[in-house]
This record gives C-alpha cells, structure tokens and sequence, in this order.
C-alpha cells in the first residue's frame, strides 16, 4: 500500500448531513493554506530563473532540487491524487491525499519519514542499553566543504566514530575487556536552529561495549560515563585526524570547476542569518561538563537516555532526524515579506528572521541533501555488514509468535495507517462514526476521475497555481527613466 499524505478530508454520501469528526489528532489541513507553501507558489519560479541568470553554464540548480519544489507543490493536492477509505457499516468515508515524500524541504514528508525512521530504529536496531547522543559541529570555514562534497562528509564522519570507539575500548581494557566491540547510529544534519546551513553529526552511541564468547553468545557491558577528560581528548584525536585528512584531499581542489548557483546560495546559507550583526561579547562562563570546543569544532556528549526508558529514546531519535523547517514558525507579513520565527535567540539577539520570498526559495535549496546521499549511518556492530548484528538488534515485535513470517513483517517501514497510529494515537482503519472497520477502495490519480470526484463532493477540484518567474521591483533598478511624472 502506498504512503499517503497525514492530512485527511472526511465527508458524509448523504446529502446534507454534517462531516463526522476526524479521529483524536487530527486536524484537516490542506498543504496550500500554509504560509510555507503560499511562499514557494509564489516565489519558487523566480529563484530558479535568477539562478539559472546567475549560474555560468546557464543550468541554474541541480535537477534534484528542482524536482524537490515540484514535488512538494503537488503534495496533500486532492487533485493530483488520494486514497478513498470507506466505512461499510455507516458509509463514512475519507480521501487521503498523496505525499510528496521529497527530503529536506517538506515538512510534512520528513515528519513522516522522522517517526517511521525513529520507530525503526527503536524496534529492529538498537537494543535495550543506555544511550548517549555524541553532537560533533565544524567551524565555519569547513561547512561549505562538507554541503559540497558527500565523500568529504563520509571520511569525517568515519574519522569521529572511530575516536569515539578507541576511546571506548580503552575504557572496556580499564574493566578486564580486552577485545569488545562498540556500534553507533548517526543523523547528518544539513541545518542549523536557525535556519542555516550547518552540517553537523548527531551521533547515538551505547555506554558500553558488546563482548563474543567462544561459545558464540555475546554480552553486553555498561561501561562508565566519560569525564571531561576523554571528550577532550576525543576532540583532540578528531581535529588531528581531520587536519591530516584536509592536507590530503586540498591537492585535488585545484581542479574544481567554477561554483554554480549551488554553491552560491550554499555560501550564503552558511554565513545568514548568523552574520548580519556582531554579537555583543559575553561574559566568562564556567565550561558546560562533556563538552569540548577546539579550532572551530565542538563536541557535546551531555545528553543520556536511560536503559529502561524506550519512549525516551524514541524522542531523541525523532530530534535527531527532525525536519529542516516548521510550518507553523513561517508567517507572510503584511508588505509581502517573509518572517521565520526562531525556537530561541540567536547570538545577536533576534528572535526572528525576515527576508524575501525568493531568498526564503533559494536557503531551503541550500538545505535540500543530495541524490543517494544517506542521511541516516550505521557503524560498528549496528552495520548490515558486522558479524554481531543479528545477535545484538532486537527482534522485531510480533503479537503472534506462531505465525508464519510474511513480507510485510519484515518490511523495513511501517504502513501509514500503523505509523499515523504511533504518531497521532489515532486508529485510522477504524471509522469514528460506528466504530466500524475502514476499507480501502482505491488509489485514484487520474485527473479526470478525481476531478469529477471532488466536483460531485463541493471540493477544491482544481491544481494550485503556480507563479511565474518575475523581474526584481522597478525600485532595485537602477533606471534613468526618460519622463518624468506629472
């Protein structure tokens, strides 16, 4: 079955009866009254055409990013498709649109794609331990770098484990262990709280080590927390490392084509809105424990989940994979401008960051990953490819031990109506009217059949419109205007 889109519109087959209600958690929400949405419509064409004026070969953005903002335009739209589920009992029946299922630019989507990869992660990855979350940040000057080269990110990210697990194993000898082996899942994120570029890792790593028996059993190890002194010292071995691996590869930069419209609007990414004001400076603060800041990197290892407590582990995993941007923080102001509300301050101050249409286009394309690029990394005992994985994971949950093992028990992802359930608590194959099952009747995509559909219904039968490209305002023209006004 298909993934469709978590907004639901429901509707009564008897002529003029009111709409039952939505199940608890709901809201209906069509992806068009979005500011967020209303902001791409309009400006999307614009920043793409100045992109293309801009880039030296004319091309303007790579093809994926284009075909990101495609996608989410047409996302949640009844018109390009969705799912009709009926009640056979009371005939109440929902249309469940189609999703976009674009990465980094819909909310909506990567939400999705943020519960269903934490609910993964927690049932079939990692096994019961306690967890502690590793957060490894690069200065300024290298973030650039790491948006523009994916090998870059993987050598780093490689660098970063291995630190952490020498410094694990060193621990596991302190304790009589002498071989033990360590695993660790990682987020790339490609954004700031801020809504900038900033790739960084977000690393969950057990407090302990996994030990083999001769007899082919394996045993897990608490070890103790780390002191100061060891995320000092794995920040060390992690900017050494780093450096080395930079002197190696800053030979083959010489070769490198001209930036692209990418690159710019990456760059730019990566210096706003953090550098539109000094910050005032700060007085001394006492350092923050199991924190480390060397040469622009800093390391954080503060935040721990307890062995016992799996709901919270499942809360740090959705933080990890959050989406880039919230809806609900994007605001069209009066005079046409875009205002995104921050979570906290920034440096400077500001709570908010106001801009124009086309730059608000132009930082969620800096934003978007790139094709084939894994934003979610296995190591150690946790990748496909370790010896010890299938006697550490978890067995995935099964309510009949009995039963026969199918494709769909297997299936690396939840279906939607189990995962709206995990996320919303809401039981969507069950009608809210009678209590009665749901049923699907079909999946419809062609235009002429959901459009006499939505006619026959009193919906919104028609595709969004989508702006076109516009020249920037007379204004920012410097014009010599042959007539003067009267």
């Amino acid at each position: 079955m298909a993934r469709a889109h978590q907004a639901q519109h429901a509707f009564e087959r008897t002529p003029g009866a009111a709409a039952a209600p939505l199940p608890r958690g709901y809201r209906p929400r069509h992806a068009e009254a979005t500011a967020l949405y209303r902001v791409v419509a309009d400006h999307v064409e614009t920043m793409l055409q100045d992109a293309r004026d801009r880039s030296a070969h004319g091309f303007g953005l790579p093809g994926y990013v284009e075909r990101s903002f495609r996608r989410f335009l047409d996302c949640g739209v009844l018109a390009r498709g969705f799912a009709r589920v009926r009640c056979a009992t009371c005939h109440f029946e929902m249309l469940v649109p189609f999703s976009c299922k674009a990465r980094g630019l819909c909310p909506s989507c990567d939400g999705r794609r943020m519960a269903d990869t934490a609910a993964h992660l927690v049932d079939r990855v990692l096994p019961t331990a306690g967890y502690r979350q590793w957060t490894l940040s690069f200065p300024r000057w290298l973030r650039i770098r790491l948006l523009r080269d994916p090998t870059l990110v993987s050598a780093l990210l490689t660098v970063f484990v291995r630190s952490v697990f020498a410094s694990h194993r060193r621990r596991a000898r302190a304790l009589g262990l002498p071989r033990a082996d360590a695993g660790a899942v990682t987020a790339v994120q490609r954004f700031g709280s801020f809504l900038n570029a900033n790739l960084h890792f977000h690393t969950l790593i057990p407090d302990g080590v996994w030990q083999e028996h001769p007899d082919g059993t394996v045993t897990f190890h608490p070890l103790p927390p780390p002191s100061d002194a060891d995320v000092d010292a794995i920040a060390a071995r992690v900017v050494r490392r780093a450096a080395r691996l930079l002197a190696r590869r800053d030979a083959d930069l010489a070769g490198d084509d001209e930036p692209d419209a990418l690159a710019h609007a990456q760059a730019e990414a990566v210096q706003t809105p953090l550098a539109l004001a000094e910050p005032a400076p700060e007085p001394a603060r006492a350092r923050r424990p199991l924190c480390a800041f060397l040469d622009g990197f800093s390391l954080h290892a503060a935040t721990v989940v307890a062995d016992d407590d799996r709901a919270a582990l499942e809360r740090l995993a959705r933080y990890l994979l959050r989406p880039a941007i919230s809806v609900d923080r994007v605001a069209v102001r009066p005079d046409g401008r875009v205002e995104y509300r921050f979570r906290r301050p920034d440096p400077t101050g500001r709570t908010s960051w106001v801009t124009d249409g086309p730059t608000l286009c132009r930082r969620l394309a800096s934003l978007i990953p790139p094709r084939r690029s894994h934003q979610v990394r296995y190591h150690g005992v946790f990748s496909s490819a370790h010896r010890l994985r299938d006697r550490v994971v978890p067995t995935p949950p099964d309510d009949d031990a009995a039963a026969p093992v199918t494709a769909s028990m297997l299936a690396r992802r939840l279906d939607w109506a189990a995962l709206l359930e995990r996320v919303f608590g809401a039981d969507v194959t069950t009608c809210p009217r009678c209590a009665g099952p749901l049923r699907v009747l079909a999946f419809l995509s062609d235009p002429d059949v959901t459009a006499r559909i939505l006619d026959h219904l009193g919906l919104w039968a028609a595709v969004p419109s989508i702006a076109p490209a516009r020249g920037p305002p007379i204004d920012d023209l410097d014009l010599e205007l042959p007539f003067a006004h009267c």
